[in-house]
């Protein structure tokens, strides 16, 4: 084989329990599907199946995938697939180029008792502008990245909930009044 990528969980390290085998040919992929697969790797069952089409996934922001119509008014935008390492600092930093952001405007989804990032967050607008120029450069070929990772950009159309909290614990909507 050629290249070994085991799967790994963002926030853990631990193994997922699958990976991917990039093989020098496909003979040798072949051979490896039909005489490892359904036998045993220590105490681990082993399936080995060909590569599935690549899909247009969420995190593909290919120049094809057409992005919806902005909602009437919408000024807020849903980021996901971010590094959990991301600060409101790292997204406000990529995000400012497509328009002007209210304080206090990343909001960074947490864990509730770790305060842990959950890898989304809403990125709030003064203007409609921005949001569609965000969502418009997100659909473009090179796409977003936060932290050298592609992210996922459509509009919110949801209110902020009012317990939605700050990196250091604080109600938000105490912070940022309307």
């Amino acid at each position: 084989n050629k290249q070994q990528r085991p799967k790994r969980w963002q926030d853990s390290g631990r193994l997922r329990g699958y990976g991917h085998i990039v093989f020098d040919t496909t003979t040798s992929r072949q051979t490896a599907i039909t005489q490892l697969s359904g036998k045993h790797l220590g105490r681990r069952y082993l399936t080995i199946v060909e590569p599935k089409e690549q899909a247009n996934t969420t995190t593909s922001t290919s120049a094809s995938s057409k992005p919806r119509d902005q909602p009437p008014g919408c000024k807020t935008v849903f980021v996901k697939n971010l590094p959990y390492q991301a600060v409101e600092d790292d997204i406000q930093k990529v995000f400012m180029v497509c328009g002007k952001i209210v304080e206090g405007g990343v909001r960074i989804a947490r864990n509730f008792q770790t305060r842990q990032s959950k890898g989304f967050a809403y990125v709030e607008y003064r203007n409609v502008e921005g949001a569609h120029g965000a969502v418009q450069k997100a659909h473009k070929r090179n796409g977003m990245m936060v932290l050298g990772r592609a992210v996922f950009v459509d509009y919110d159309e949801g209110r902020v909930k009012g317990s939605f909290k700050t990196e250091d614990g604080r109600l938000w909507s105490k912070d940022h009044k309307r």
